[in-house]
């Protein structure tokens, strides 16, 4: 897989500062999920066999299961086909627009819900660790063709 110099050594950067072992896959499956909606070990394969890179569904999945345990992937089911998905963590956590016409899931890196935590400290003396939000509609392609 090519990558550009920068963003190799930002995903290095990133292994080290949690204290994991920098290898071929995880370098190459950080390296594709920074700049990639959420993937199944399938869809990471096949965008892995596309670059002329070859490993496991096996080793992917023990690769995103361990970037996971260690902060630098999420790990959701977004959908109702019970598959999990890993992202990229950009930040403390993302939220979701899916598309329910075709299934496209495209991440949401604003979150309006900081006032919504500091109300539940105030009001109900709760302190809110995280939060996930899902939004379901459909997408402007599936849009055009409903019409």
């Amino acid at each position: 897989m090519q990558t550009d110099c920068g963003e190799e050594s930002s995903v290095e950067t990133k292994l080290s500062e949690k204290h994991l072992k920098i290898t071929k896959a995880r370098k190459l499956i950080l390296g594709m999920l920074t700049q990639a909606s959420p993937k199944t070990v399938d869809e990471l394969a096949s965008m892995l066999g596309a670059n002329g890179e070859k490993l496991s569904l096996s080793t992917i999945y023990r690769t995103c299961e361990t970037l996971s345990a260690n902060g630098l992937l999420l790990k959701t089911n977004l959908t109702d086909d019970g598959i999990a998905r890993y992202e990229y963590l950009k930040s403390g956590h993302v939220h979701h627009a899916i598309c329910l016409g075709c299934g496209r899931i495209i991440p949401i890196d604003d979150c309006p819900f900081g006032q919504f935590d500091r109300l539940m400290q105030s009001k109900y003396d709760f302190a809110v660790s995280s939060h996930r939000i899902e939004i379901y509609g459909y997408c402007r392609e599936c849009r055009r063709r409903l019409k």
